[in-house]
């Protein structure tokens, strides 16, 4: 792996060990419940991230990823679904986001290690129904570091407005 694909790696790795650190604190039930009427849960979230980088390395790498991942990551059936949701009946364990999460962004970093710096200048196509969208390798992975700092925004957010975040925690 290359300098710029390292510093990608050290990125994601950062931001979800802060994301982890955030919600460290909460029970499997915590996890499940809605923390503000109307708003998914914390573990939707979490899922979430496994969710759109499964479907961001399918588009990047052009390899279709594991079905029973996306299972796992209830993949478009619970955070934002298309179609009528289909969120776990009884709170997963912690362990299950974990797992999952982890996962799923080993496949990443995994495909990232064989990657050269140079592949980050190369456009994928990205197929939609209202067409077809040219994007670059580096974009995507920008684009999940973003995403994800994003949602962490929104559920530390949600933490603090639910009266469920640690006292002083989440503060740069």
């Amino acid at each position: 792996m290359n300098d710029r694909l390292k510093l990608m790696e050290y990125m994601l790795e950062d931001i979800r060990k802060v994301t982890l650190s955030g919600v460290s604190h909460l029970s499997k039930e915590q996890l499940f419940t809605e923390p503000l009427k109307g708003e998914f849960p914390i573990g939707a979230y979490l899922l979430h991230f496994a969710e759109c980088e499964i479907s961001w390395l399918e588009i990047l790498s052009g390899i279709s990823q594991p079905e029973d991942l996306k299972q796992k990551a209830y993949y478009n059936k619970w955070y934002d679904p298309l179609g009528t949701g289909e969120p776990p009946s009884t709170p997963p364990e912690i362990s299950y986001y974990l797992d999952v999460i982890s996962e799923a962004r080993k496949n990443l970093t995994d495909y990232m290690a064989g990657m050269k710096d140079a592949e980050l200048e190369e456009n994928v196509t990205m197929k939609r129904k209202n067409g077809d969208h040219t994007l670059q390798k580096k974009w995507i992975i920008y684009h999940l570091l973003e995403h994800e700092a994003h949602h962490r925004g929104q559920m530390f957010m949600l933490l603090r407005m639910a009266g469920m975040n640690k006292k002083n925690e989440n503060r740069i």
